[in-house]
């Protein structure tokens, strides 16, 4: 049905934003944990 595809896209895209999140935030860490060497 509309509403379960509209559930899924909203789903998917929510994951890659978190994606992405995650993916910002490991570089941040990474660009800390070089600093503090």
């Amino acid at each position: 049905s509309e509403e379960d595809k509209r559930t899924k896209t909203e789903k998917s895209s929510k994951k890659k934003k978190n994606k992405k999140k995650a993916k910002k935030k490991k570089k941040r860490e990474q660009k800390k944990g070089k600093r503090d060497e």
